[in-house]
């Protein structure tokens, strides 16, 4: 447990002396022994003070925001049922954007894993969109066409 001394904060060359926060007794606990009629201990848990970890902790934490919930992610298989090898670009503008260029062989499929709103495109050769799909929660297959030139999604 740290000792806190009086701090002082300048603030546009003014002193603003600051007070030290109460320490806090050993075993973490902050509020105040109960009185009469509980029999209780009286180290025990008692009332919670607003400033107290049992009571949702210091203003400081209070104030914090939560941390980010983790993103959904949403597993695909990919089928194609095109006669060649497809190039393929997984992101948000194939050529001038930042994504993977990837290909899927003839007649088969691979799984693949997106965040809901990810692209997939098919691309010619120069590396421009031919089509494309945006992935939501809940798509399972997207589908190549055996003209290699359409997606489809569900």
């Amino acid at each position: 447990m740290k000792t806190l001394a009086t701090f002082v904060l300048v603030l546009t060359g003014c002193l603003i002396p600051m007070q030290p926060a109460a320490q806090q007794p050993p075993g973490g606990y902050q509020g105040q022994p109960t009185s009469g009629g509980g029999g209780g201990d009286p180290n025990g848990p008692g009332p919670a003070s607003p400033s107290s970890p049992m009571a949702g902790g210091s203003p400081s934490t209070q104030s914090a925001p939560s941390a980010p919930q983790p993103s959904s992610v949403v597993s695909v298989t990919v089928r194609s049922e095109c006669g060649q090898t497809v190039k393929v670009f997984y992101g948000e503008k194939p050529k001038y954007g930042s994504g993977t260029n990837s290909s899927i062989s003839s007649h088969s499929q691979e799984n693949h894993s997106f965040r809901p709103g990810d692209m997939m495109w098919i691309i010619d050769d120069s590396e421009n969109g031919v089509a494309s799909v945006t992935v939501r929660a809940g798509m399972h297959e997207i589908d190549i066409s055996g003209g290699c030139t359409t997606l489809s999604a569900r």
